[in-house]
């Protein structure tokens, strides 16, 4: 993974971790497309950071923060 493919996955993460939703278009630059948020989605979605939470709008999807797994047992009872 390339250094700007890694600062847009920064980015994404930094938003989700906010508690904000991620639509991929919000984080082009300008006009055109950078294919870097591709790439930071998809390293994303494969590392299990984030999750699809829905569409937009015009029918593309848009992404949150993946709900934290449970790592061990717990008690019913928290003091």
């Amino acid at each position: 993974m390339n250094a700007k493919t890694e600062a847009k996955l920064a980015e994404i993460i930094a938003v989700a971790r906010a508690g904000g939703e991620i639509f991929p278009a919000f984080f082009q630059r300008g006009r055109g497309i950078d294919s870097s948020v591709s790439a930071a989605i998809r390293v994303a979605k494969s590392r299990g950071l984030i999750v699809q939470s829905g569409t937009d709008g015009i029918g593309k999807p848009k992404y949150r923060l993946a709900p934290i797994a449970v790592t061990h047992a717990t008690s019913k009872a928290v003091n």
